[in-house]
């Protein structure tokens, strides 16, 4: 019986990997997941270099700039763009959405939506614990 529960074990063990590898992102999800990390690197150099951190994003290009905003002035950090394949698009109320981490991890900012044929999902800041995460909408 033991043996037979451990020949069990093993089998999903070595199936499961292969069923979530088998499931294919979403184009609208990789771009919000890219987003996520984006903002979870921003909050981790907040936390890490105990200074305020800001992201700004530019919807319509899709652009980023990561600022460091100790001693008065803003130094940036990082850029790049956020990759949006064909029929993806940013939105955002505000016309350069920020998002400001604190250097004890709080976060506030803009809302951000990542639209999409397939669906839409919102990056949700979860404000007094600083964690970012996108929600299907």
């Amino acid at each position: 019986m033991v043996v037979v529960l451990a020949i069990l074990g093993i089998t999903a063990a070595a199936v499961v990997p292969a069923f979530t590898r088998a499931i294919d992102e979403d184009p609208v999800t990789a771009a919000a997941g890219s987003l996520e990390r984006i903002l979870l690197d921003a909050r981790a150099t907040a936390l890490t270099r105990a200074v305020p951190v800001r992201v700004v994003i530019v919807p319509k290009t899709g652009r980023y700039v990561v600022y460091e905003e100790g001693g008065g002035a803003a130094i940036a950090l990082d850029s790049g763009w956020v990759t949006l394949e064909a029929g993806l698009r940013l939105w955002s109320a505000a016309p350069r959405p920020t998002i400001r981490f604190s250097p004890v991890g709080v976060a506030d900012g803009d809302s951000l939506l990542v639209l999409g044929a397939t669906g839409a999902r919102a990056i949700v800041l979860a404000r007094w614990t600083g964690d970012v995460h996108a929600d299907a909408r």
